[in-house]
C-alpha cells in the first residue's frame, strides 16, 4: 500500500494551462511568470514582447491559454486576439491591461478574449480569470 504525502496532487497534462504572456514589459512578464508558475494548474511556456512574437511562440509552444497586455511593442494586441481564437478556437485568451475601459472591454470580448482583467488587481484575480476561460470559453467578462 502507497504512503500518502499529504501534497496535492498534480493535476494531469491535459488539465494544466500552458500559457505564453504577451507583455512588453520585461520586469512585469518575469513577475507574472514566476507568480504563474507558482500555481498547480498553471505553467508559463514563453513571454513575448510583441504581437509578432506571440505568434513565433505559438508556433513553437503548443499553448492552451494566453495572458496578453492590450499594447505590445508592435502595437495593438487587439488583431491578436481573433488570430489567435481562429488558430487555437478552445484557448483561454484574457486580457492583463493597465487600461480599465468599458468600451476597450468590450472590443477585447468581441474580438474574441474570454476576459479583461486590470493589472492594479491582485493574481488572484488573472488566476480566477484563467480558469474560468478554460473551464468555459467564451467570454468570462471584465474583472
Amino acid at each position: 500500500m502507497g504512503e500518502t504525502t499529504g501534497a496535492p496532487a498534480m493535476p494531469a497534462q491535459n488539465d494544466v494551462l500552458r500559457l505564453i504572456i504577451g507583455e512588453n514589459n520585461a520586469d512585469l512578464a518575469l513577475t507574472l511568470t514566476l507568480l504563474l508558475n507558482a500555481e498547480p494548474d498553471i505553467r508559463c511556456l514563453a513571454t513575448a514582447s510583441s504581437t509578432t512574437a506571440v505568434l513565433q511562440a505559438l508556433e513553437t509552444h503548443a499553448p492552451n491559454a494566453f495572458v496578453l497586455d492590450l499594447s505590445l511593442d508592435d502595437g495593438s494586441s487587439l488583431p491578436l486576439i481573433a488570430t489567435l481564437r481562429a488558430r487555437v478556437p478552445r484557448a483561454a485568451i484574457v486580457i492583463y491591461t493597465g487600461h480599465k475601459n468599458h468600451v476597450l472591454d468590450e472590443q477585447c470580448l468581441r474580438s474574441g478574449a474570454d476576459a479583461v482583467v486590470v493589472k492594479t488587481g491582485d493574481i488572484e484575480q488573472l488566476t480566477t480569470a484563467l480558469r474560468l476561460a478554460a473551464q468555459n470559453p467564451g467570454r468570462a467578462g471584465a474583472i
